[in-house]
């Protein structure tokens, strides 16, 4: 296979992780046998075979033969350096979807190996800004852990994203958030465009819900006031509710100030309005400072709404 493909993922960090597995005895394919794991991710039986023998005349049959039955035959890094799977020299997306699978909790026993070698990989990968991190739901009992950049690790806005996606289990805002996490440090307008969606959408589907309707003229101020207005604010438990309850819909009044000023930046920066060819995106600090605004509004007001349903 070619090995001339550019990627941010050096052999020397691909290197690094595969001797910490080795060197810390860790199964890559868990419980799963080499050449149904590998199967899942290759085409094997179109591969061929380093057996001479007729009976093992594809990769899937040679794999399950000294890998699976006779694992002695072939060293405990075999997978890494195999030059039929490229582990070393193929494309990123590939060798991160390998990285993926090996903590899939389907693959593994809820042992703590999953979080072992996700230790491995975020200290390798920590260079070239990829991370992963444990999500909130879990599988079986099992952590799931998902990949993001490492900005999102540092500043929390994985989990955020993971939560909204929680309340609003939806493909459409699923993808949003998908979109604007992935563009942000590269197509800016993008990001900052498909923010001001997400957060349109966040308000639509609580006043949706609490049978308020909307106006299509409404800027996203009034989208955002009139969401605000709909929630119950008032605390429960201090000693004068009233009292506390003016005092946060004061504090919340400010944060039309804030949406002014996302729409005004996206007007100017995001997607959504036709550009002159020589336009230049905001830079990328203004845009993640941007999606955790988004973020965080959205969250305010999903937690205080409660568990928000979206029809599309």
């Amino acid at each position: 296979m070619p090995k001339s493909i550019k990627n941010r993922i050096t052999q020397e960090i691909r290197n690094e992780i595969a001797d910490e597995i080795i060197a810390k005895n860790l199964i890559y394919n868990g419980k799963v046998r080499h050449s149904d794991f590998l199967n899942r991710l290759f085409d094997l039986k179109e591969m061929p075979s380093t057996d001479y023998r007729p009976e093992y005349n594809n990769a899937y049959k040679d794999i399950y033969q000294h890998a699976d039955m006779n694992p002695g035959d072939w060293d405990k890094g075999w997978v890494f350096t195999d030059e039929r799977l490229n582990l070393t020299h193929c494309a990123d997306e590939v060798y991160l979807k390998f990285l993926d699978l090996t903590v899939n909790p389907a693959m593994r026993d809820n042992d703590g190996t999953a979080k072992q070698l996700i230790d491995i990989y975020n200290k390798s990968l920590k260079s070239i800004g990829i991370g992963f991190q444990q999500e909130i739901e879990l599988q079986n009992g099992a952590p799931k852990y998902s990949r993001a950049i490492l900005a999102e690790l540092q500043s929390g806005q994985t989990t955020k994203s993971l939560e909204i996606k929680r309340y609003l289990d939806s493909d459409y805002v699923k993808q949003k958030i998908d979109l604007m996490n992935q563009n942000v440090d590269q197509a800016t307008d993008i990001a900052i465009g498909t923010g001001k969606e997400l957060l349109e959408t966040v308000c639509k589907s609580v006043l949706k819900q609490k049978n308020v309707m909307t106006n299509k003229d409404w800027t996203l101020s009034q989208l955002i006031k009139n969401t605000i207005t709909s929630l119950d604010v008032k605390p429960k438990t201090v000693a004068n509710p009233e009292n506390a309850e003016r005092s946060i819909r004061q504090i919340l009044g400010g944060i039309a100030s804030i949406v002014q000023g996302i729409s005004e930046l996206r007007n100017s920066y995001g997607s959504g309005h036709g550009k002159d060819d020589d336009f230049k995106g905001l830079d990328p600090i203004y845009a993640r400072l941007f999606i955790a605004m988004v973020a965080d509004i959205s969250l305010f007001i999903l937690n205080l709404n409660g568990k928000a349903e979206l029809e599309e």
